[in-house]
């Protein structure tokens, strides 16, 4: 096997690994149904991608014990197999196959997994035979919300309701402007009580309003989560009334337990034992080195200790560097592994010609940030062949050559990672989207949205302009899992497209930790970081020379005129500058992606406070919060300094 194939089993071995844990954790919480629905869901993700990625490498040993292993699954979240002893057993003896496939790396499986197999096919069949469960649940429900529940959907609100909730509507109406952050912030707080179980498109109240309903489950909910809800948007809830008639009797492996916490596996990386023996010998040396350099303080010159102290300091930059490697993984082995393999099966699925190119493939990345990446990675990688690619004839006559292309790019900027999945395809069909908006009610007619509105619309749960659902559009599930995944790490995911001239996704992603150059700035009474890669000059402005040029917001600076933005301004910052004499100039590239300003801007800071490598911290799933705060440092003296990313804090202010 080459390095990709090792790669992959070794990422598999990993997915195993957490698949064991995942089925101990569901045989303790299999009478708990949020817990057991929860779990369920993931082991199904678990599955699924080790029988796509296991497919794309020719594994056909464990793609098969997977694609069955899947099919059970499928009845488990549909209600129509129950979860027993000998069930989990069985789950057990399929994850322990696959394990040993991926062991012995063998194309066919061996008698045991063939076993496997067949026992789960006679399950699976059973399952798909039953057809849908009874009730008139889907009868009670408002029809707009009926008819968009899928047989998954309505399973989960049958299950809710026996396990004592009571289902609502939740009417959200959001400013056109800020829909999709008010969106994530509703579901966020409504899942802290309750469960949401799907989400459709509502008429809109008025022109520049975006309105949806969401189907909810909860015992009750608490005036608080009312008030809080208010403050996002016009929210209105109403109870669904039911009868026993609606939701069957439950089975015994339904039944409410005690709840019991969901341990998340923690993330785990490979490291070599030289690698480790090589990092243990560094902190020797550093021990010595810091010893000896206590002892030199009250025997030595000055000269003596400034030299070993910048030599020590050197030695903890270098230790900080291998401890931060020793936590990343190449891109190469998602992006020309299982991003671009998956591409290629569903390009021959489609009969299309693609060429896949690969940029950027060893940029590290934290492995904790990659397991939350990867599959919107191959969501998107699908969506480029299923959706932007035309096909060789539709291209020939668009006057493109046969044969399309799917770029994956991967690049460190600063403390951040941008991973974009581009195609020259046939691009975003905006009035499509717009007339579909217009047809569930969003908008009164296509041309209350923009372009940016309808890309943004798109990463909306229940929205889709398809009228079929296939496996290369993601078995039903929708751009919200790119949405999700860039919440659940910080980021945030941004869509251009041209009409024939193809889509580009890109997911920015604060880096959990990086060493960066940075140049170290005063705002207020706020210490704060910015790369020094994007500054290419610096210098000083006297209080009356800014006074002269501060209403055209333009500084010429060596013969070129560009804009003049004050970082406070910027940082909102009530507090006003403390600066009497003179302020500090920094003069900054940035990527302009939109907006107005130049890719040169002057920035105005109170005062310049030094330049080092600094270790920068991830916020976390915070980070989106705070547009243009990329992460947080310790200095050198002990204070704390906010990373920014110039590009987002721009931006923000601009929209």
């Amino acid at each position: 096997m080459d390095d990709t194939q090792n790669q992959f089993v070794a990422d598999a071995n990993d997915i195993v690994e957490r698949l064991y844990t995942d089925l101990e954790q569901l045989r303790a919480v299999r009478l708990q149904g949020r817990q057991r629905r929860e779990l369920a869901a993931r082991i199904f993700r678990y599955v699924h991608t080790l029988k796509g990625s296991a497919g794309s490498f020719g594994l056909k040993s464990v793609s098969d014990i997977a694609h069955e292993f899947e099919g059970v699954l499928d009845g488990v979240r549909l209600g129509r197999v129950s979860i027993d002893d000998s069930l989990l057993d069985l789950f057990e003896d399929a994850a322990h196959a696959i394990a040993q496939a991926l062991e012995s790396k063998s194309l066919r499986s061996d008698s045991n997994g063939q076993t496997i197999i067949q026992r789960l096919k006679l399950i699976a069949s059973a399952s798909q035979q039953q057809g849908n469960i009874a009730g008139s649940l889907r009868t009670a429900l408002p029809d707009d919300i009926a008819r968009s529940l899928s047989e998954y959907d309505l399973q989960h609100a049958r299950e809710a309701v026996r396990e004592g909730a009571n289902l609502f509507i939740v009417g959200a109406g959001f400013s056109i402007d800020t829909f999709d952050r008010n969106f994530r912030e509703l579901s966020r707080l409504l899942g802290k009580s309750g469960e949401v179980i799907a989400t459709v498109p509502a008429t809109t109240q008025s022109a520049d309003e975006i309105n949806f309903r969401l189907l909810y489950a909860a015992p009750i909910i608490p005036d608080q989560v009312k008030r809080k809800a208010g403050e996002l948007g016009t929210i209105e809830f109403s109870d669904i009334p039911l009868q026993p008639a609606d939701v069957p009797s439950q089975s015994a492996a339904e039944s409410v337990g005690k709840p019991t916490q969901i341990i998340l596996p923690a993330p785990s990386v490979r490291i070599g034992l030289n690698e480790l023996d090589s990092l243990t010998s560094s902190v020797s040396d550093l021990l010595r080195e810091t010893t000896k350099a206590i002892s030199l303080r009250t025997a030595s010159s000055n000269d003596e200790i400034v030299a070993t102290r910048s030599h020590l300091r050197r030695r903890f930059v270098q230790l900080e560097e291998r401890l931060i490697k020793l936590r990343l993984v190449p891109l190469s082995g998602l992006l020309h592994g299982a991003a671009a393999r998956a591409g290629r099966v569903a390009a021959r699925q489609m009969a299309k010609d693609i060429e896949f190119e690969i940029i950027g493939g060893d940029v590290g990345i934290d492995k904790s940030l990659a397991d939350i990446i990867a599959e919107p990675l191959l969501h998107l990688v699908r969506n480029a062949v299923g959706h932007g690619i035309e096909t060789p004839k539709e291209r020939l006559a668009a006057g493109k050559p046969a044969t399309g292309i799917v770029r994956l790019e991967a690049f460190n900027i600063g403390s951040r990672i941008d991973i974009s999945v581009s195609d020259d395809g046939r691009g975003i069909d905006l009035s499509s989207i717009a007339k579909t908006a217009t047809e569930n009610g969003i908008v009164n007619k296509p041309e209350d949205l923009s372009a940016d509105q309808c890309l943004r619309l798109i990463f909306r749960p229940g929205f889709s302009t398809s009228g079929e659902v296939t496996d290369l559009s993601g078995r039903g599930i929708g751009l919200d899992i790119v949405d999700r995944a860039m919440e659940q790490a910080g980021g945030e995911v941004r869509v251009s497209s041209g009409p024939g001239r193809g889509t580009t996704f890109t997911m920015m992603i604060p880096a959990t930790l990086a060493l960066v150059q940075c140049v170290v700035v005063r705002s207020g009474d706020q210490l704060y970081c910015i790369d020094s890669d994007v500054v290419t000059d610096r210098g000083s402005l006297a209080r009356h020379e800014l006074d002269e040029i501060a209403q055209a917001d333009l500084i010429t600076w060596n013969s070129e005129e560009l804009p003049l933005l004050s970082l406070s301004k910027l940082l909102a910052q009530t507090q006003p500058s403390e600066s009497n004499g003179s302020f500090a100039l920094l003069v900054c590239d940035h990527r302009k992606t939109s907006g107005m300003h130049q890719n040169r801007v002057a920035l105005l800071v109170d005062a310049i406070a030094g330049q080092q490598e600094t270790l920068i911290r991830s916020l976390g799933p915070y980070s989106a919060r705070w547009h243009g705060i990329s992460g947080a440092a310790e200095l050198l003296d002990g204070n704390i300094a906010l990373m920014l990313d110039l590009e987002r804090l721009i931006e923000a202010n601009e929209n």
